[in-house]
């Protein structure tokens, strides 16, 4: 049975800053139909932040779920094997795949979900045995 990492909380944040930003354009819109020019700058100041906290420090969460052998990701279209995983340090999946160690994020606030400490023994289980 696939067990699914939970990133409610990390999706809510990230569905506020695409709210925050399609208002900011919203207001961009109305100030350059009142054409009030601190308006127009401050707005787009706000809406050029907005988007690039929004893409840099938030990207789209990732899908994350696992059962007894492998780790499915929404972006990696095979699954992973707990065996070729390392470790999980600091929200990233280190694991190895044919001599190279590649990292995946995990979503944000991961740790507050139950499963994710489920997850986390099994791959020290599985990295030690």
């Amino acid at each position: 049975m696939k067990k699914r990492i939970d990133s409610t909380f990390y999706f809510l944040q990230y569905l506020v800053w695409r709210i925050f930003i399609v208002y900011g354009i919203g207001f961009f819109v109305y100030s350059l139909i009142t054409k009030e020019t601190g308006g127009i700058i401050a707005v787009l100041l706000a809406v050029f932040v907005a988007t690039y906290v929004s893409i840099k420090k938030l990207p789209k969460p990732t899908d994350l779920t696992f059962d007894e052998n492998f780790l499915y990701l929404d972006k990696v279209s095979y699954p992973i094997e707990f065996e070729k995983i390392k470790a999980i340090e600091n929200g990233v999946i280190l694991y190895k795949v044919d001599g190279e160690i590649i990292n995946i994020t995990m979503p944000r606030y991961c740790f507050l979900d139950k499963n994710y400490k489920e997850l986390k023994n099994i791959i020290e289980q599985k990295a030690t045995g």
